[in-house]
């Protein structure tokens, strides 16, 4: 994505004063830090003065700081990679680093475990083992994910499918969607109208519906039948997934538990065929 912000300090850069160009050699190399971080902060990093952030901003057109932060925060909500960037990981040694990387994957999971209620989860559950057939969905980075859920689901019940299958419109798999299926979306960032579409088509035939989505999400009121948030927040610029691969995984393990001897006996199946035709 690329911001009106990016385009202008491209332009006037060559015409800037060095204590205005310090700043925006910053904000060109990270500019999500204006929501992260005061102007205070970001002139001392950049060893510039409060004046000249003040004249910058001015010479971009803005009239303050927060019309630029508006703009910046939606470009990290629609999960732009530059702008989930920030300079902070670069000034940590090693150790330190590392254990900030920890702490926030912990911490996703905390908030991501913590936002799923028992009731929630038994529902889903049930559903999943009862469904005829489960549709699993997923777009962009979000399709990842949806294939590994399709993988553990797989070893547990027939009939589940991952979509969009390479070369393949999803309408005529979706055709005869009906009460007794489930389908379940995987939107996380990056989200296009399709998969609001879907779970709305999925409400209107009568089929169950989860989505999986991140924190970030607000278009969820009465899509699903349940919506999962999970929290995605990184260090670096890449989203970290963990918490939602986590969640997933809790959901099999628990379909697992409920099917009982039905799924021992699909897995001890699948592994005579691994022994019969010698897949490592």
């Amino acid at each position: 994505m690329r911001l009106q912000l990016e385009d202008r300090l491209r332009e006037i850069y060559e015409e800037l004063p060095q204590s205005e160009r310090l700043l925006a050699d910053l904000l060109m190399d990270f500019p999500g830090v204006l929501v992260t971080h005061s102007i205070p902060e970001l002139v001392k990093q950049a060893n510039t003065s409060n004046a000249a952030a003040t004249r910058l901003v001015k010479r971009l057109g803005y009239t303050n700081v927060q019309e630029i932060r508006k703009q910046v925060r939606q470009a990290r909500v629609e999960g732009s990679p530059r702008y989930l960037n920030t300079f902070v990981h670069d000034t940590l040694d090693f150790e330190s680093g590392v254990k900030q990387h920890v702490e926030s994957e912990i911490q996703n999971l905390l908030y991501s475990f913590g936002a799923l209620g028992e009731g929630t989860l038994t529902e889903i559950v049930a559903a999943l083992g009862k469904a005829r057939n489960v549709w699993v969905v997923g777009y962009g980075n979000s399709h990842m994910p949806a294939m590994y859920l399709r993988q553990q689901l797989i070893q547990l019940r027939e009939h589940v499918e991952v979509l969009p299958r390479p070369g393949q419109a999803i309408e005529k798999d979706l055709s005869d969607l009906g009460r007794s299926d489930m389908i379940i979306v995987i939107g996380f960032r990056r989200r296009n109208e399709i998969r609001y579409k879907l779970l709305k088509y999925a409400k209107n035939v009568g089929a169950h519906s989860l989505y999986v989505t991140d924190h970030s999400e607000s278009k969820t009121a009465g899509l699903a039948n349940w919506t999962i948030r999970c929290r995605v927040q990184s260090t670096s610029l890449f989203d970290s997934y963990i918490s939602g691969y986590s969640i997933l995984n809790y959901i099999c393990a628990s379909l697992s538990d409920q099917l009982g001897r039905a799924a021992s006996e699909r897995l001890g199946q699948a592994e005579k065929l691994h022994e019969l035709l010698g897949d490592e």
